[in-house]
């Protein structure tokens, strides 16, 4: 019995981690804690573009998808990088840019305005603006509450108009 009731604590606890409570910001009749949002996504960003910022070649290089982003995102990515394995021959193939930096090269990365414009118990949309090699890149992420824990589902470069999970759909669709 015991047991049963620690296990149904932990769920409605990880449940509440993710649900609106606390901290809310009005949205006509519905209420939604956006400030968890934002934090999350600071968060994470200090955390990844940390190790641009300090790149060190003689340094592990701390992998930011498996740590913040969701496990869809992760299989997509992972679908990806298997084919291009196989078929880039020596081609970049999808991943020609990071879309953690919006680019190829990064220097003075930083992200500012983050703030959430859509949310659900369970998704949110946030907007935020990246700042690299002196450029302001627009950009949206699609966010999931999985595990208890917000974490990255897509990211979208509206400076570009690059959807990255749709772009990694496509590209396994075509070939």
């Amino acid at each position: 019995m015991k047991r049963k009731l620690c296990i149904a604590a932990l769920a409605v606890a990880g449940m509440a981690a993710c649900s609106p409570g606390g901290n809310v910001e009005s949205e006509g009749e519905k209420e939604l804690d956006t400030v968890a949002v934002v934090e999350r996504v600071n968060k994470i960003y200090a955390g990844a573009l940390k190790q641009y910022n300090e790149f060190d070649s003689t340094k592990s290089w701390v992998n930011s998808d498996s740590l913040y982003c969701t496990t869809d995102w992760n299989s997509w990515l992972a679908r990806v990088k298997d084919y291009d394995a196989k078929h880039a021959d020596g081609m970049v193939g999808f991943l020609e840019a990071d879309y953690w930096v919006m680019g190829q090269d990064w220097g003075d990365l930083s992200v500012s305005d983050v703030k959430v414009t859509e949310m659900t118990d369970s998704t949110a949309m946030v907007q935020l603006n990246l700042h690299n090699l002196g450029e302001l890149i627009p950009v949206r992420l699609e966010m999931a509450c999985e595990k208890g824990e917000w974490k990255i589902d897509n990211f979208i470069d509206d400076a570009h108009d690059v959807d990255w999970k749709a772009g990694m759909k496509e590209y396994l669709n075509e070939k």
